[in-house]
């Protein structure tokens, strides 16, 4: 199966929208009503969406969407938070990724063009693609991306095509972790410290996962710009994708050791964060 690289879609993102529960009702002798289960989210977020895309397409207007697709997104795009994800759609296989949380995908069914962009289902995807422009972080797509997986919505930006290359760690969107890794080393009481994973929750916390200098592990919360939880992690305690790299912050470059490579983490505009430190064998 081909392989997730980020390409120019770096800093790109992701949101989420998710239907409103039912208004409380007065009490009476019978049971109450029951949210909507994510079935039954994702087929009335279907609906709508699908119903946005207009009627049939001609024949120009399904050119625009036949073909492979990349999209992405990340924690500042749209203005959503649902941390970062890619997606990468073949005309065999689709591809969902979220790192830190793992992989799921499927083989699509026949695509819908209509006039106003295309939706195929793959698997417990529904993939919706619009030509539309779509930019955050200073980059610029001509495709807006809307995935639908276990009742969340996702949004983000599409290009035609797909690159080739390294798949898409939880360090792909560095730069928009940084505020809330600076917090969490400030907190730390032996340093350097390494950052071994990070990732969005949730209303706007990031979590953020680290290893001080004296090789205890400690989870960190960052609420609202400050950190609301620090608590040590177990040695058996690993997220999917920990460590794949681990992250340096400051200008001291790390000690070289055997099967591991040290690279420079830089942000937007080439100012450098700190160092990625990757496994090479």
């Amino acid at each position: 199966m081909r392989t997730l690289i980020r390409g120019a879609l770096i800093g790109l993102a992701l949101g989420a929208a998710a239907l409103s529960a039912c208004q409380r009702q007065a009490p009476t002798s019978e049971e109450g009503e029951t949210s909507p289960s994510n079935a039954e989210r994702e087929a009335q977020i279907a609906a709508e969406t699908l119903a946005a895309l207009g009627g049939p397409a001609n024949a120009e207007q399904r050119a625009a969407y036949e073909g492979e697709f990349q999209a992405v997104g990340g924690i500042d795009a749209l203005g959503n938070a649902e941390g970062a994800w890619e997606l990468t759609l073949l005309n065999d296989y689709a591809q969902f990724t979220r790192p830190g949380l793992g992989e799921d995908g499927g083989i699509p069914e026949n695509r819908d063009y209509r006039a106003g962009g295309m939706r195929v289902v793959a698997g417990p995807l529904t993939i919706t693609i619009s030509q539309q422009a779509c930019s955050s972080s200073g980059v610029e797509l001509p495709y807006t991306a809307h995935v639908l997986f276990e009742g969340v919505a996702y949004q983000g930006c599409a290009r035609r095509g797909v690159i080739e290359g390294e798949r898409p760690t939880w360090a792909s969107v560095l730069p928009e972790l940084m505020p809330a890794i600076n917090t969490c080393a400030e907190r730390a009481s032996s340093t350097p410290i390494r950052v071994t994973f990070a990732s969005p929750l949730d209303e706007g916390e990031v979590l953020v996962r680290v290893r001080e200098a004296n090789g205890s592990r400690r989870e960190c919360i960052v609420t609202g710009g400050a950190v609301s939880i620090y608590e040590p992690l177990s040695d058996d305690d690993r997220r999917n994708g920990e460590g794949e790299p681990e992250f340096q912050p400051g200008t001291s470059r790390p000690s070289a050791r055997n099967c591991r490579t040290v690279e420079a983490a830089v942000d937007r505009n080439g100012a450098q964060l700190g160092w990625l430190i990757r496994k090479s064998c």
